[in-house]
């Protein structure tokens, strides 16, 4: 995942929460990962508030609009040098532009766009705010998968909006993996078979923590709820969570090699 001096166009560089209670929100994230909160008093960012590992950036989260009926939840933007012109594409694409690309004084300018499956996805075009501190790290965001609905839809839509070259894996459900020189920086997964009809496709963001269910003890402590049981997975352990107010993340700590 890109840090502020390795950005890669088409990758994550950001994610931020949406919630309807961003007072709840700092309280909960910082007692799961042991962040710290900088909220802006800048009225034109009403309340943003940046979350910090150490001093460094890793997320952000704002409080939700009035006009806004979504549910809480946790946003992925993929990094772009030309938000005009990723928003074109996007429409070409067969998504749809929330709003036109929104300068953010002395940050950068944002978007938002529902993708031709139907997900959220934000893009994000560096000033101020390259993106990541610190990413790939225990209590930093390690994690980015799509689960999509339409699975050659989504891909066709990444590769045209974003430029995006994917890997295929092996095995069922599908899976795309958008690599660069050699790093994995995102997937989209198959899950139509597992969204059903009730499910809408989202982007989700996993977490890296030393151990997950510790982290899963803390959270349950702060008040999140368990969603999905810590699951094995060939490069590590995951769980599903949800925040007090709703909005789904995944924990995620890595292999470790066995002792000799």
């Amino acid at each position: 995942m890109p840090g502020s001096d390795d950005l890669v166009a088409g990758a994550p560089a950001w994610v931020d929460l949406t919630t309807t209670d961003l007072d709840g929100a700092v309280a909960f994230y910082t007692e799961v990962f042991g962040w710290t909160a900088d909220r802006s008093e800048d009225e034109r960012y009403g309340g943003y508030t940046t979350f910090l590992l150490d001093g460094q950036r890793v997320a952000g989260a704002g409080p939700r609009q009035d006009d806004d009926p979504s549910p809480s939840h946790w946003t992925v933007y993929l990094l772009t040098w030309n938000a005009a012109a990723t928003s074109e594409r996007i429409a070409e694409a067969g998504g749809t532009v929330l709003f036109e690309p929104m300068d953010i004084p002395d940050l950068g300018v944002m978007g938002l766009a529902i993708d031709a499956t139907g997900a959220v996805v934000g893009y994000w075009q560096p000033g101020g705010l390259p993106g990541f501190d610190v990413y790939d790290e225990p209590g930093s965001a390690t994690r980015f998968e799509l689960a999509a609905s339409d699975f050659d839809a989504a891909e066709r839509f990444y590769a045209h909006a974003f430029h995006w070259e994917v890997e295929h894996g092996e095995g069922e459900p599908r899976y795309a993996v958008y690599r660069h020189a050699g790093r994995t920086f995102a997937r989209i997964l198959d899950a139509a078979g597992l969204l059903g009809d009730e499910l809408p496709p989202s982007w989700h963001v996993g977490f890296e923590v030393d151990d997950v269910e510790a982290a899963v003890a803390r959270a349950v402590s702060a008040g999140g709820s368990l969603v999905v049981p810590p699951w094995d997975v060939p490069d590590g352990r995951r769980a599903g969570l949800t925040d007090p107010s709703g909005a789904y993340f995944v924990v995620a700590s890595s292999a470790t090699e066995p002792a000799e």
